[in-house]
Parts: structure tokens; sequence; C-alpha cells
């Protein structure tokens, strides 16, 4: 009998989840069976570099708790919350490596944030330390890998239009958000008075 185990294989999925919704878990999930990952983190950016959260990380935290609990293979990731100053994706990267450093790592990202790749601080870095996995979106193309630096794979997914920007002027307005957000996340909402759900 082999004493060789097979690798761990970790995905990261990052992101204000300003709410967490449909949207979200159907990447989840997708990157969770259909790259076959032991586990998928969804690692909630404290202070997003590129796009400023509205609202504050404990809130998001709670929400983004809500929405996995209980849901096997997905957990929350809390390090960008703790971490101070801008979250950069190369060093959430390095500090999961040093923790698993036999394992294969997988970040996953939509079509619409990956045009942005070029951009990002410390890229290079981050495509050495993980697999990039790019999931399909709704009128978005995929990225052109001649500006990456390095090759990516491209998860195609159901195609749902939902937006956490959507969500908040919803949830203020009183329109529905049942079946858009996990049950879960849309009692959290209320309970925390969130989006002007409180007003």
């Amino acid at each position: 009998m082999s004493d060789v185990r097979a690798r761990r294989r970790i995905g990261l999925l990052g992101g204000s989840f300003d709410p967490p919704h449909v949207g979200h878990m159907v990447v989840a999930e997708c990157a969770l069976v259909e790259l076959g990952l032991d586990e998928l983190r969804l690692v909630v950016a404290g202070t997003p570099w590129m796009k400023p959260a509205v609202t504050p990380v404990a809130d998001r935290l709670a929400l983004v708790r809500a929405a996995v609990d209980e849901l096997p293979g997905l957990v929350v990731d809390d390090r960008e919350a703790r971490r101070s100053g801008p979250t950069y994706t190369a060093d959430t990267l390095t500090e999961v490596r040093a923790e698993e450093p036999d394992a294969e790592l997988f970040f996953v990202l939509g079509e619409d944030a990956a045009w942005d790749l070029p951009e990002w601080e410390r890229v290079e870095e981050a495509f050495a330390l993980a697999t990039f996995v790019v999931v399909t979106r709704p009128d978005s193309p995929a990225p052109d890998e001649a500006r990456l630096p390095g090759p990516i794979v491209l998860l195609r997914i159901p195609q749902l239009r939902v937006s956490s920007t959507e969500l908040r002027e919803r949830f203020a307005d009183g329109r529905a958000t049942r079946w858009l957000v996990p049950p879960a996340v849309d009692a959290e909402v209320r309970r925390r008075g969130l989006y002007g759900t409180g007003a």
C-alpha cells in the first residue's frame, strides 16, 4: 500500500460580499465540485484596494458565515478582515502557502475582475503561488491571456444576473430579495438592520 497521499486542493474565492448572494454561492459550489476541491474558502476582504466595501467588515463576515453555515466544503476565511491596511491577494496566498505548504491552491475570480489582473499589486507573485481560475460572467468576455503573467483555467458556470449593488438597493427600497440571497443571509441582513432595512 502506497504511503503517498493526494495533495489537498484548496480554493480561495475573494470578495467584499456586500451582501453575499446566490451568484456567489453558485460560483463557490461549481468551483468546489468541478475543480475537485477539498475545500473552498470564501475570503472576506477587509480593506479592498480596488473596490471599497460599503458595509463594515464585521457585518459582512456575519453574512458570509450565515451563507455557508453547514454547507460541506465551504468555509469562511477572515484573514483579510483581520489584516490592517489594503488587501492584496499576493499576501493572502503567501500566508495560505505557508500554512499549507503541500496543498494545490486555486484562486477563483470572475471574468470581469480578471480583466484588471495586469493592474494588481504583485500579480506575478500571486500567479506563482496558485492556479488562477476564471469563472464566466454574463456579457463579460474572457480576459486576454497575452496580458496575464501566466495561464488561467476557464470555468463555465450557470449565468445569473444578480449583483450586490442591486441587492443593497432592493433591501433599501423594500423590494423582493427572497431567492436572490440565501435565506439565512436575508434573515441576518434584517436582524442587523443593514442596507436600510432597519429604517
